[in-house]
């Protein structure tokens, strides 16, 4: 039986994708899927030849690291067909389909490697006249990692060197006229350029999308340019990054129909626990070839020690997006404590203690209550929205935000602002139903509420948000976690704002809960710490004879 073509190996890995030969996530299934009906389709046309030439064109590069140093470059089965996606499929008027590719793959997947080879193919072999390559980031140090990978891949190759020159800054084909470049956005104007191809690297930490923007336009003057963008996962879900991958999910699926853009999202299902090593494989598409499974193992072991090393293994080597670089409550520990709740009304006549945490206009607004019995603090928490930001708000936050309402996790108000009135009417419902000893507020988002409590004869208690009172009941909302003391029911919303939670430690080794990005939402354990505060300092912890005292009578 003779050997399989390039090409054929590429589809021989969407059969195998697609039969559970080869284990992946759904989104590896979807885009596999996607090709296949695009070869029955007839659409468009699959020219082997040219699928193949970048591949063919990897026999002049050399791996520059690592156990493969000094090698050959020969890819794996995935980036087989990766490249015949891209480079394979052509319109009837004779121009390439791909225009735009979003790769997201985990670290040691040969990231580099990949993108400084087809960036030397897109200067040299590419029939591209005047070619004008760049590999993009935010920083030019960033920018220099893929290009300076390519420098020396042209100098460990004789038949390169033959053809290509380098520079510090510029690596040059004169017979074309073409150049490759790093490029960044600190680096005065992006204006000006007319990319045939550029990658732009780990786009996961651009702020803005102002280099993606810029080159994406800039490249429309070219015949069949390419937009390569290429990253791990990353904590902000509202950049470029994630705006790409919530686009990519959408093509993929059929949601949007653009040829133009592929994609492959190399990560775990949703359903998959993240601390079991069978689904890793499925993030690591070179799993046992540059990515090594007792390295992850090391790794792992880390992860569930430390919160902050959690978060960098699950985004980095597991390509998980997070919502904090340096996470301060660990998963492990925050799902240690997801005992179901006994419901609300359960706790009637009891001892109860509230933080208001309030919304300024059309944000969240959350309110804790907790109780306490065998030693252990019951924490409930509520949400409020505005029901125009939850039906407006796009992407993947904005179905989480409208799942959350369905099941009932999430209030929404009406209108584009936040209603306090609903708030208000919970409160006064509340302190009929239970013992409330105190109501901790922040008298800076609260005023109107607070008074409107007051004048009701309610035990409002003003909460300062500075490091000096915070301190305190963080340390011990901490401490109730890793104690498995607390119970919060596995509330999504609050999951949601915990993993959002990092923190700030003052020379005194005093800490303050924060927020990376405005995006990421604490209100809720905020909420709670105010709750936890006014319990400790009440004693609420100790069990007394008075706590099973009536109805407080307003």
């Amino acid at each position: 039986m003779s050997a399989l073509s390039f090409s054929q190996t590429a589809w021989k890995y969407a059969e195998d994708v697609l039969d559970g030969t080869v284990p992946t996530c759904h989104y590896i299934k979807a885009a596999c899927q996607k090709a296949v009906d695009m070869k029955s389709s007839g659409q468009y046309v699959y020219d082997e030849t040219a699928a193949e030439r970048p591949i063919l064109f990897a026999q002049y590069c050399k791996h520059l690291k690592g156990p493969l140093a000094g090698q050959h470059v020969v890819f794996e089965p995935w980036q087989l067909f990766l490249i015949c996606q891209i480079y394979g499929w052509f319109r009837p008027d004779g121009r390439r389909v791909c225009r735009t590719v979003y790769i997201e793959v985990p670290r040691k997947n040969g990231k580099s490697t990949l993108c400084s080879l087809l960036a030397l193919y897109h200067l040299l072999a590419d029939n591209e006249a005047s070619a004008e390559v760049y590999a993009a980031a935010v920083t030019r140090d960033q920018a220099r990692i893929v290009f300076n990978d390519a420098a020396a891949m042209v100098r460990g190759s004789s038949d390169l060197a033959k053809h290509l020159g380098v520079h510090k800054s510029n690596i040059f084909h004169l017979k074309t006229n073409s150049k490759f470049e790093p490029l960044s956005s600190d680096a005065g104007s992006l204006e000006g350029k007319n990319p045939s191809y550029c990658v732009v690297d780990e786009l996961h930490v651009h702020k803005t999308p102002e280099v993606w923007d810029v080159l994406n336009v800039a490249s429309g003057a070219r015949a069949q340019p390419i937009i390569f963008g290429i990253t791990t996962a990353g904590t902000n879900q509202e950049g470029i990054a994630y705006q790409l991958r919530d686009y990519a999910i959408k093509t993929c699926s059929g949601i949007v129909e653009d040829d133009t853009f592929f994609s492959l999202i190399y990560t775990m299902d949703k359903e998959d626990d993240w601390r079991d090593p069978e689904v890793w494989i499925k993030a690591n598409p070179n799993y046992n070839v540059s990515v090594q499974p007792d390295d992850l193992e090391r790794l792992f072991k880390q992860a569930v020690e430390s919160p902050s090393a959690e978060t960098n293994f699950r985004t980095k080597r597991l390509n998980e997006w997070r919502n904090a670089t340096a996470a301060w409550i660990s998963t492990t520990d925050w799902e240690a404590c997801d005992t179901e709740l006994p419901a609300l009304d359960s706790w009637r006549g009891q001892p109860c203690y509230i933080g208001l945490d309030l919304a300024s206009v059309s944000d969240f607004a959350c309110v804790s209550l907790q109780f306490v019995k065998d030693g252990k603090v019951y924490n409930y928490v509520k949400s409020y929205l505005p029901e125009d930001t939850v039906f407006q708000k796009s992407g993947a936050m904005g179905e989480h935000y409208r799942d959350w309402r369905q099941q009932g996790r999430l209030v929404c108000t009406e209108g584009n602002v936040t209603d306090l009135s609903y708030i208000k009417a919970d409160v006064l419902k509340w302190c009929e139903l239970f013992n409330v000893r105190e109501i901790a507020f922040d008298p800076y988002g609260a005023n109107e509420l607070s008074a409107d409590l007051l004048d009701k004869g309610l035990p409002m208690v003003k909460f300062g948000q500075g490091i000096a009172s915070m301190s305190g009941p963080s340390k011990s909302f901490e401490k109730l976690i890793k104690s498995k003391n607390i119970v919060h029911g596995g509330d999504p919303v609050l999951k949601w704002m915990v993993s959002n939670c990092v923190i700030y430690i003052d020379p005194n080794d005093n800490i303050k809960v924060k927020k990376e990005t405005h995006a990421n939402k604490i209100d809720g354990v905020i909420a709670s710490i105010m709750a936890l505060a006014r319990l400790e300092i009440n004693g609420g912890l100790k069990s007394h004879a008075y706590e099973t005292r009536g109805i407080r009578t307003l």
